[in-house]
């Protein structure tokens, strides 16, 4: 039975992600990230889980996407970076369509950083590098060092070459999500997604993490931040609010907080309010 629904997952799978060659190379995005009325679904299923999303980000906008737990935040983003294709709408990066780009290209230009982290048995160096076939090792460095992860990594019995084992299992859950947060860096992609970046962070994490933000900013990425705490939103400057799978609002961070009641109770995790 389990063999029969893991081939019957790989066939929905590859039915939805038709290999095609674009007929024409498109350059690298520089410019822009628009969202147009998307909708998204669960893949395979009928029911939507988030609708009527429209915003338009450029180049060195940060924009944190909060909401109450169960309000789509980590199905949004799974449709910003092409892990799920919407129902309804598109999402262009400078104006062109996800599908429209080479997969090859697409993937270059995007890091994305998920809730649950996944390494692989390898060393911490393929692991940054996403296995590419040809690292460059300054790539490497650069993506280590934003993450502020050099010198941890100089520590481990053989630095960069340190074998992690099978899902990072022989790392601290921190550890592992900072090497993720390196991965979704390595190349400097023009788009950044960070679904709950800080999570499994100490304070020390948290400033790198912050540091982290700022200077893909200053770069010219567009970083797109799921953020349950404050201290994820503060290097950012725009703000998306989510409530029951659907835009309660969205603009300046400034601006969303005054409408959007936040409070600590302990926990540091932001509450929302009433939104119009």
């Amino acid at each position: 039975m389990a063999a029969r629904q893991a081939a019957k997952a790989l066939s929905d799978a590859f039915r939805m992600h038709v290999l095609q060659s674009p007929a024409m190379q498109l350059p690298p995005p520089r410019r822009s990230l628009d969202v147009e009325h998307v909708a998204i679904a669960v893949p395979g299923e009928r029911a939507v889980v988030v609708q009527g999303i429209n915003f338009h980000l450029e180049a060195g906008d940060g924009l944190g996407i909060i909401g109450p737990s169960g309000s789509g935040k980590t199905t949004l983003i799974r449709g910003l970076v092409g892990v799920w294709a919407p129902v309804k709408g598109s999402v262009r990066l400078d104006g062109a369509e996800l599908k429209q780009w080479d997969r090859a290209l697409l993937g270059k230009s995007i890091g994305y950083l998920p809730q649950d982290v996944e390494l692989f048995d390898g060393t911490v160096a393929e692991n940054i590098s996403r296995f590419d076939p040809n690292p460059v090792s300054e790539d490497i460095l650069i993506a280590a060092r934003l993450a502020n992860l050099h010198d941890i990594l100089t520590g481990l019995p053989k630095g960069y070459d340190t074998v992690i084992g099978e899902s990072g299992n022989r790392l601290s859950a921190g550890l592992c999500q900072r090497i993720g947060l390196a991965r979704a860096l390595y190349g400097g992609p023009f788009l950044l997604v960070l679904d709950e970046p800080n999570s499994n962070l100490d304070a020390e994490g948290d400033v790198a993490l912050r540091e982290a933000i700022l200077s893909m900013r200053e770069r010219g990425s567009i970083v797109v931040v799921v953020a349950h705490r404050p201290s994820a939103i503060e290097p950012l400057d725009q703000l998306l609010y989510l409530r029951e799978g659907k835009q309660g609002c969205f603009g300046k961070k400034a601006d969303v907080l005054t409408q959007v009641l936040h409070s600590s109770n302990g926990s540091g995790v932001l509450h929302a309010g009433n939104c119009d």
